[in-house]
């Protein structure tokens, strides 16, 4: 889990908490996601991960970064979601100072995850959200967090709709993706900080309604060496 002393908390962050629990389940959609992706997820924790991930599959989901696109995102994200001009100066401060991209690039690295991925950060989605939604630390399986990627990534690639996008539209939806994880992982170390229980219960349910509408219930699987695998 994340680190919350490295990130400076704002008002702006529980703010974006609350609308990224309404909007969760945009996260694969937005990735032209329909029944296929739901398929994709589902047998992605339907079975223990692979050995390795084949390369052509590596290779589909991933993306050169343009920092035009970046840009992009970071204005539409802080548009949306500033209501008002303090919210918006506090979202540059997070968002639009490229703070919150780094510091989760950084997780994925140290997970073994390529940000340039959108598989790998789509995995990294659904591991912190599975974090969250449980109340647990993937830190304590370490084999478990490398092993989600290959849980996804080759079922993601065979999605025909995932498989054609070109490399913006697939970093504008890893980096969509990244903003809405990283704000669900602080508000949820926040949160749990300052021993806000209430809080906590109506961050992991949406959490894991947003999950669910994609066929996956955080609350039956569980964390092993082997990926996330059905209870």
């Amino acid at each position: 889990m994340i680190e919350e002393s490295k990130l400076r908390i704002t008002r702006s962050v529980l703010l974006l908490a609350s609308i990224a629990m309404l909007i969760a389940a945009t996260v694969v959609h937005a990735a032209d996601g329909d029944i296929a992706v739901q398929r994709a997820l589902q047998q992605a924790v339907s079975r223990p991960a692979p050995a390795q991930v084949d390369a052509q599959a590596v290779q589909t989901l991933s993306f050169r970064r343009d920092p035009a696109i970046t840009s992009r995102v970071q204005q539409e994200t802080i548009q949306a979601f500033g209501r008002n001009t303090q919210q918006v100066a506090d979202l540059e401060q997070v968002i639009g100072s490229g703070e919150l991209l780094r510091q989760f690039d950084g997780i994925l690295r140290r997970y073994g995850y390529d940000p340039t991925n959108l598989g790998d950060v789509l995995a990294a989605h659904l591991l912190i959200s599975w974090e969250v939604a449980n109340d647990r630390d993937s830190a304590r399986v370490p084999e478990g967090q490398r092993a989600v990627r290959r849980q996804l990534i080759g079922p993601l690639a065979a999605v025909p709709q995932i498989a054609g996008m070109s490399d913006a539209a697939k970093q504008a939806q890893a980096e969509r993706t990244a903003y809405l994880t990283m704000v669900s992982a602080l508000s949820y170390q926040t949160m749990k900080r300052q021993g806000n229980r209430q809080a906590l219960a109506s961050l992991a349910s949406g959490v894991r309604k947003g999950l669910q509408s994609n066929g996956v219930d955080l609350q039956r699987v569980e964390l092993t060496d082997d990926g996330l695998v059905a209870r």
